[in-house]
């Protein structure tokens, strides 16, 4: 089996930021709910998700999740 399709390996906690990139994981757990503000690696411009849940994990990749009204924490990036 590849890494790549794999269960995830490695882990790092999330430092939000206005203006530093993400190390591009594979997905994205999040501890404590609330919403995102985050661009994805393939996107143009910030997206806001709404109302993430507490635990949930997100088959995405950002490359971008902004300090800037995201109020989820305990964000952990899946690599």
């Amino acid at each position: 089996m590849s890494v790549d399709s794999g269960p995830s390996g490695r882990c790092l906690a999330v430092t939000t930021s206005d203006t530093n990139a993400q190390p591009v994981g594979r997905g994205l757990f999040v501890g404590t709910g609330g919403n995102i503000v985050g661009r994805l690696v393939n996107d143009s411009a910030d997206t806001t998700w709404k109302n993430v849940p507490s635990g949930s994990l997100l088959a995405v990749q950002f490359a971008f999740i902004r300090a800037t009204n995201t109020t989820a924490t305990d964000m952990i990036i899946v690599f």
